[in-house]
């Protein structure tokens, strides 16, 4: 609404980017989607640099799975110091059933990716939506 970017960063290894392999796994990640969980940036700050790491576990990760990680997908609520809900006053939590591009843009390209790479074959073999510092939950389908 107010133009803010919504990062969505990708994690993995070099080589998961140029393969076509249906084995790779995708998990998709959210955090802030309420402003008010400012722990979750946090979280996922301590994510990122885990991932990144050269720990033999985290290149174990980007070597088999391809991490989409959106840092913040309430942008608009957190400058705004809301405690729950976006510019426009929706919790947006409630609003991923059917998501309006106007009033809840950052859920609805969201939406819009994660059911673009449910339908891509590269990484249709599992997608795991993780919701930082809150709820743990997958998509139809799981590994």
């Amino acid at each position: 609404m107010q133009q803010r970017r919504v990062d969505v960063l990708t994690i993995t290894s070099p080589h998961n980017m140029e393969s076509t392999a249906a084995t790779l796994r995708v998990v998709f990640i959210t955090a802030r989607v309420h402003p008010g969980e400012s722990p979750a940036s946090f979280v996922c700050q301590g994510l990122l640099d885990f991932l990144l790491s050269q720990h033999s576990t985290a290149e174990t990760l980007r070597d088999n799975i391809i991490f989409k990680i959106v840092p913040m997908l309430n942008p608009d609520g957190v400058y705004l110091g809301n405690y729950r809900c976006s510019l426009m006053g929706f919790d947006l939590n409630r609003h991923w059933q059917e998501p309006s591009p106007w009033a809840h843009p950052t859920v609805y390209a969201t939406k819009q990716l994660l059911v673009e790479l449910d339908r891509n074959p590269v990484g249709t073999c599992g997608i795991l939506l993780l919701r930082v510092a809150k709820y743990l939950f997958s998509c139809r389908k799981w590994i």
